[in-house]
Formats: structure tokens, C-alpha cells, sequence
């Protein structure tokens, strides 16, 4: 059998209002030799029966099913070890790609000889509602590579990889949240060679169910993980300080602002404190004085000092 140029695999649960147009995003690409590996993660909606009818009409694309629900880790690296595609894509089931998002790959990989690489594109941002932003992706230039990842997020949509290479790093099982950012390092770490290609091909919707947006413990999570991630032994000297603590700060300022609107005073303090410790300057501005104002609001002495002074 002929071996596609692109595996694309979409990790999908319970997406039975989006799965279709990611699909079809795959489907109507300019650049047509590809499978489509989709793993469905025991979904308990009707997702499983939308694939099927394209499976059914298409031969390229591929249905895993996981007998129990294994998180997208795991989903992701289930594709990558089915793939027989040269290079292999990811695209997350609520999102889409762009007609020419494989053709612009494709072209990249024939003008550098085939490398045997990390790529990786720009984006755009997408409300439910249809309204598009471009989202930040500068040209990496001379920036440490660590650097640059600890502070730009590049989700696995925007990756094509070169299918030893995806199989040599594998996502992390135990970095079930933040898993684009570790593995992303540990490309960094083991010295593989990352090409940038500043175009938006591809479109990242803000489904208001998605864990991004709509998951309540975000940003417990978060830290969590990405304090697992930190005490990784090949990270330690090699992730500045500075941007280590900036990530960690960013989840104790929402903490603070998630315990004030829960009316949790201790908490509140306890994070503001963190976040402040960790980023004195604040990790954008405007910060450190929202979280001046937060303390001042929660600090159990205010409320005797107003009726003192009524």
C-alpha cells in the first residue's frame, strides 16, 4: 500500500456538535494525500456514529475506539503509533484547519529535504460566535528555545512532525494538562531541529465546554501539573527562572480571583501573596495593581475599618 505523506489524528470525546467540520476541515484540504486517525476516547454521545458515516465515504480515514477513557495523552500517542504517514498532524476535535494547512507543510518539507523535524505554524483564534483574532505567535529569531515555548503556547493543531521523531518523544501520560508545552520541551531537550512557518493555517475555537474554557478547576490543574512538569530532572537547569515563575504566578493570580468571588478571604490572601512572590513586576501589567486592590478589598481588617469610619 502506498504510505501517505500526512497522518492526521483528532483525539475526540463527547464532540458530536463539532467533530463534523473538523473533519470536513481535514477532508477538503488542498493537499489530498493523507489518513485521518481519529481516537475516540469511549464517547457517550452520538460522536462515534458521525465518523462512521464519513469512514463510510472515505477510506483514508481510520476509527480507534479506547475501551475506557484514557485522556488525550494517551489518545494522542495511540494515533501516532497507528500513523503510517511520513509526518504526522494533530488537530483537536473542536477546532479546524484551514484548506491549505497540510499544502503550506508539505511545501516547507520539500524546501528543507525532508527533514527529520519539529514544524509548526501560526493560528488564529475563534469565538463560538464566528468573530476571529490572530493569535500571538511571534518568529522565534534568536530566542532561546525554552524561552520562547514557556511563553508562547503552541497547541499540537499548528505541529507536523516527522513520524520517528513523534514516535521517539510521545506525549507524557503523567501531563495530562499543559501536555503541548511538555512535549514541546522535550523536543527542545533532546536537540531536534524546530522550523517556524509564520503562517495561519489553521483556526482554535473557544468552545465554551472545552477545558480551557470551560472547566471550573483550570486552573488547580494547571498548577499542578505544571509543577510536576518543573521538577522533571532534564528540565531543571535549563527553563529560566524568571519564566518557570512568571507560568506558576499567572495560576496564583486566577486562584486569587477565584477564591474572592467564592468569598474564601484566606485563600484569597494566601494567593495573592504567591502570585506577587513569584512575579513582583506582575506577568503582564496592570497586574500587581489588580492584585493591590484584591488584597486591600479582602483583608479581614477592611470591613471593621469601614464601619468604624460610616
Amino acid at each position: 500500500m502506498k504510505v501517505p505523506f500526512f497522518s492526521v489524528i483528532i483525539p475526540m470525546y463527547n464532540r458530536a456538535n463539532s467533530i463534523a467540520k473538523a473533519i470536513e476541515s481535514v477532508l477538503n484540504q488542498t493537499f489530498q494525500d493523507f489518513e485521518l486517525i481519529i481516537v475516540d476516547d469511549c464517547s457517550i454521545d452520538n460522536s462515534a456514529a458521525i465518523v462512521k458515516q464519513f469512514q463510510f465515504q472515505d477510506s483514508r480515514i481510520k476509527y480507534v475506539q479506547n475501551q475506557i477513557n484514557l485522556e488525550r495523552c494517551i489518545s494522542r500517542n495511540r494515533g501516532i503509533q497507528a500513523a503510517t504517514g511520513k509526518y504526522i498532524c494533530f488537530l483537536d476535535s473542536d477546532d479546524y484547519h484551514l484548506v491549505f494547512h497540510f499544502e503550506t507543510f508539505h511545501q516547507k518539507i520539500i524546501q528543507e529535504n525532508y527533514p527529520k523535524a519539529f514544524l509548526f505554524s501560526s493560528a488564529w483564534n475563534e469565538t463560538e460566535e464566528g468573530e476571529r483574532t490572530e493569535r500571538v505567535c511571534p518568529v522565534i529569531g534568536t530566542m532561546d528555545l525554552y524561552h520562547y515555548f514557556l511563553n508562547y503556547t503552541v497547541n499540537p493543531q499548528r505541529w507536523c512532525i516527522e513520524r520517528s521523531v513523534a514516535n521517539s518523544i510521545l506525549f507524557d501520560p503523567e501531563i495530562i494538562i499543559c501536555e503541548d508545552l511538555d512535549f514541546s520541551l522535550r523536543v527542545v531537550h533532546a536537540g531536534i531541529q524546530i522550523i517556524q512557518i509564520p503562517i495561519q493555517t489553521t483556526v482554535y475555537v473557544a468552545s465554551k465546554d472545552s477545558f480551557t474554557h470551560g472547566d471550573p478547576k483550570k486552573w488547580e490543574k494547571e498548577l499542578f501539573y505544571l509543577n510536576r512538569m518543573f521538577k522533571k530532572p532534564e528540565f531543571k537547569k535549563k527553563l529560566r527562572k524568571n519564566d518557570v515563575n512568571r507560568l506558576l504566578s499567572i495560576r496564583y493570580y486566577h486562584l486569587a480571583s477565584k477564591s474572592n468571588r467564592l468569598n474564601q478571604s484566606v485563600n484569597t490572601i494566601k494567593f495573592i501573596f504567591k502570585s506577587f512572590y513569584l512575579c513582583p513586576l506582575g506577568y503582564k501589567k496592570g497586574v500587581v495593581k489588580d492584585l493591590l486592590i484584591l488584597f486591600i478589598v479582602t483583608f479581614p481588617g477592611v470591613n471593621f475599618l469601614k464601619k468604624l469610619f460610616r
